[in-house]
């Protein structure tokens, strides 16, 4: 087909065509080439926690002061004991095999840590949401032992950021998971990491061991869309240099 565009044509060279078409190449591979890169990244992130959040737990201490020398502990399991600080509960709203509800923060401070220390307890969904807040969180947990992975706060960056509020909702929900602005509002410090509980056996909710570990991974196809469309662009390029006699 393409042959047939081209036959009996001779080649004009269009100057402002060519300049047009050599910024949509440059775009064009450039992106492809980033998705590629992200392609690495994100394969290399998988393996990473994959291996990582299979381990034994780390004593939350160790975690903490090695994340403060700038070793990168995301994911890694950690173990701690400590006690609850009520009435600093945050309320993160989010959904879980697709039933809405709320991610239940709490404050705790571990023993062995100077700072308080927020931890993510598990989902609530929507039907239960009153039942749970409104009763004591003790109620719901029956031991001070705690062992989850280590994470470290979200912070919205641009374009994400401009869409997405990291401020408590009027309502009182967050949408960001950001242990500091959690203890911003409740005016107490913390520290910028917090824990993602795994499952506690015989407690139903919050439900812990929500943690998602299953990254989707489309970069490839997003870097043979961008290097197709460089494609098509070379080829209407072609196809309008040369002109029928």
């Amino acid at each position: 087909m393409f042959a047939g565009l081209i036959h009996n044509r001779r080649f004009l060279f269009r100057p402002v065509l060519t300049i047009f078409t050599l910024a949509g190449l440059a775009m064009l591979i450039s992106l492809g080439g980033w998705q590629l890169k992200r392609l690495d990244w994100k394969q290399d992130l998988v393996a990473k926690i994959e291996a990582r959040a299979e381990g034994l737990p780390l004593a939350l201490e160790e975690a903490i002061a090695r994340a403060e020398t700038g070793e990168d502990m995301e994911y890694t399991p950690v173990r701690a004991s400590g006690r609850l600080q009520p009435g600093l509960e945050a309320h993160l709203f989010g959904s879980y095999e697709g039933a809405a509800g709320i991610y239940l923060f709490a404050a705790v401070k571990p023993q062995n840590v100077d700072s308080l220390v927020y931890v993510n307890f598990g989902f609530v969904p929507q039907s239960v949401v009153k039942t749970v807040t409104q009763a004591p969180l003790s109620q719901f947990l029956d031991s001070p032992e705690i062992t989850g992975l280590f994470r470290y706060r979200e912070e919205l960056s641009p374009p994400a950021s401009w869409f997405q509020s990291a401020e408590q909702s009027p309502d009182g929900l967050w949408f960001v998971r950001d242990p500091v602005r959690f203890a911003k509002a409740a005016q107490v410090e913390v520290l910028p990491y917090y824990i993602d509980s795994f499952a506690r056996e015989g407690a139903q909710w919050p439900m812990g061991g929500t943690t998602r570990l299953d990254f989707r991974n489309t970069h490839l196809d997003y870097a043979l869309t961008w290097f197709g469309l460089a494609a098509v662009l070379f080829g209407i390029w072609v196809v309008f240099s040369l002109p029928k006699r």
